[in-house]
């Protein structure tokens, strides 16, 4: 599997255009690829723009409120977001610009998370009431996108933004075949999908995307672009209270599509007598886990989760059962 990471093309607006564009420049001049961070830099030249910002001008009011946590954020995604207005700030100081440096201080992430495993019974309420989610005009094919969505989540184990910015091209209708490209740690993998899963997508493009680009998104959002995930995000609180799924700020969350969906593997393939050895290679590969670390954790989780096979997987597999915890960005 290739592991290159493509650097990605970003158009920045605004008053903080200019000087967006010349810091990005020099971070990837300085050899760095810089993808995840042109997304944040994106958003961060929007909302100046929104707040109606001078030029070349970061205020302490709009800096402090930027790095707020935000409700759908993990803690990672936040502390790397807060990381890069951080860089920005110091790269305008040093030019003189009018700037608020940040002072936020990113506690160090909570130890006691646990991600919500959902029950056979939750997955499906929450695939009923993606398919019973209305179309809006401007937005036609929000509940055919939601449908499917969803499900690919649990169904493949994706991360939302490796689901989000599947084209056309990504998605092999023949073999059933997702191609993930430049996902997290700069690879790209394969990734089978059911049969099942497989007819609903052939099903989706033929009444969705019929005659569209190879290039285009596979799920469009209103305007043709890919989706955000703060609009996904949106949509799936929505269908949570449809579904009569109590939501705290611990979740149930999307991610927890991801966990979910590993548990479940793990829990089939020990009840089958698998070898955990020869199977978590292949599970951190499907799911594109940097090393074994990230994989290992559910071993432990699943074992918390179904009791009733802690014992069978102590005698078969107790050399692989950490005792840590699953990592929530896993």
């Amino acid at each position: 599997m290739l592991t290159s990471k493509k650097e990605q093309e970003f158009c920045f607006t605004g008053p903080l255009a200019g000087v967006i564009s010349h810091f990005f420049e020099d971070m990837r001049l300085s050899g760095r690829v810089y993808n995840a961070e042109g997304y944040f830099l994106r958003h961060l030249a929007h909302d100046a723009e929104k707040a109606g910002l001078d030029t070349n001008c970061m205020t302490k009011e709009f800096v402090e409120a930027w790095c707020q946590k935000r409700e759908y954020e993990s803690h990672k995604t936040w502390s790397n977001r807060v990381i890069v207005i951080r860089k920005l700030a110091d790269y305008m100081d040093l030019r003189g610009m009018s700037v608020y440096k940040p002072s936020i201080v990113i506690p160090a992430k909570p130890s006691d998370f646990t991600p919500h495993i959902y029950t056979t019974f939750e997955l499906k309420r929450i695939f009923e009431q993606a398919d019973l989610l209305p179309f809006y005009t401007n937005c036609p094919n929000r509940g055919p996108v939601a449908s499917l969505l969803f499900r690919m989540l649990y169904g493949c184990g994706l991360r939302i933004s490796e689901a989000l910015g599947l084209t056309m091209r990504d998605v092999d209708l023949e073999s059933g075949v997702l191609t993930i490209c430049n996902s997290k740690f700069g690879k790209n993998r394969y990734v089978p999908m059911s049969p099942t899963l497989t007819e609903r997508c052939r099903q989706y493009a033929a009444c969705t995307r019929n005659g569209v680009p190879e290039n285009a998104p596979f799920f469009p959002a209103p305007d043709g672009g890919h989706y955000s995930k703060r609009a996904i995000h949106g949509t799936f609180r929505r269908i949570l209270e449809n579904a009569g799924i109590p939501c705290t700020g611990q979740g149930p969350r999307i991610h927890d599509f991801r966990h979910t969906f590993s548990v479940h593997c793990l829990k089939k393939w020990i009840l089958a007598g698998k070898d955990m050895n020869a199977a978590l290679p292949v599970l951190s590969a499907y799911l594109g886990h940097k090393d074994l670390s990230g994989t290992q954790g559910y071993l432990r989780l699943t074992a918390d989760m179904y009791p009733d096979i802690i014992r069978t997987m102590e005698l078969r597999f107790g050399d692989v059962v950490p005792g840590g915890e699953t990592d929530e960005e896993s």
